[in-house]
């Protein structure tokens, strides 16, 4: 399933909705409820079959805090704080083990102690920087702290080691970037762009796919049944969406498939296997849309003001 984690809705109100969507019969659920007040800035991840949410800020002073999302009984607890108090980083999972990467450092979580570990921060410290592990390595790509140089850096686990990663050119800065890996492949999105760019490691190479549908503006991305899915945000017409587009690539095509349950942008999107679907009785808050279909690191800076921006 596809489970989105808090994100603004058109008047810009903070969400502490937790929302798991089921693509086989297009419905949706509400969970959990976030437990406590979100705010701006957090990381979600999804280890194993939970769901972690790291930092974030309420305005005036960082989150150290994290939050587990146990899917078997659907519950909210906190566990560890990081190390360091952060807001505007990224985390991946690599090897059974949670990583939070931001500008001037990184550190580790290993579930099995509830414990944190510092690490060797990264080699250039980065702006916007957005993470993902692949084929036994966590890369990190973003934007040099302070310019629009974008670099790419990869962390090597055996000698907790960054280096930097000489792949040609990459892909034109963006403030929001995100990137998923999916059968051994790099899916680099753009947050004022609806093209797609893949890097494959092994040959290190950037190549592009087809673009998607429309511009997902402060939108999502997560990894789903062999599928990309991006959700919500801005379009291009900068009205806020709730359209749910997923590619395929067996068919190298990008398809409408869903409508999310309200227009929300800044969300965060992982997927788990269902192992809590509640039973919703009559007049609940469970609710089934229309799934829309022609045959998925959060709240980031400041938006663009005006359509002419997505450009």
């Amino acid at each position: 399933i596809l489970v989105l984690v808090g994100g603004c809705d058109q008047d810009c109100d903070e969400l502490v909705t937790v929302d798991c969507y089921n693509p086989q019969t297009g419905q949706w659920r509400y969970l959990a409820e976030f437990p406590d007040h979100l705010g701006g800035g957090y990381s979600i991840v999804a280890l194993g079959n939970d769901i972690y949410v790291t930092g974030g800020s309420d305005g005036s002073r960082l989150y150290d805090c994290v939050w587990r999302y146990n899917s078997s009984v659907n519950e909210w607890t906190e566990v560890a704080p990081m190390l360091k108090a952060r807001e505007y980083h990224s985390s991946s999972v690599l090897d059974g083990l949670l990583y939070v990467v931001a500008a001037d450092s990184t550190e580790r979580y290993d579930h099995t102690t509830d414990s944190w570990e510092a690490l060797q921060p990264m080699t250039y410290p980065m702006d916007n920087c957005s993470t993902t592990a692949c084929r036994g390595r966590l890369y990190a790509i973003g934007s040099l702290a302070g310019k629009e140089t974008m670099v790419m850096q990869c962390y090597h686990p055996d000698t907790d080691l960054w280096s930097l990663v000489d792949c040609g050119q990459l892909p034109p800065w963006s403030f929001a970037p995100k990137t998923v890996t999916l059968n051994g492949l790099m899916y680099f999105i753009r947050d004022d762009s609806a093209e797609v760019d893949v890097y494959n490691p092994t040959k290190n190479e950037w190549d592009k796919i087809p673009s998607m549908n429309q511009v997902h503006v402060g939108g999502s991305l997560a990894v789903l049944g062999g599928k990309l899915y991006v959700s919500g945000g801005y379009d291009n017409t900068f009205e806020l969406s709730d359209v749910v587009e997923a590619y395929d690539p067996e068919t190298r095509a990008w398809s409408v498939v869903g409508r999310l349950p309200e227009p929300t942008f800044w969300h965060g999107s992982v997927s788990i296997f269902r192992q809590f679907m509640p039973q919703v009785p009559p007049g609940g808050r469970g609710f089934e849309l229309d799934s829309g279909s022609s045959d998925t690191d959060v709240a980031r800076p400041r938006l663009p003001q005006n359509p002419d921006e997505l450009h």
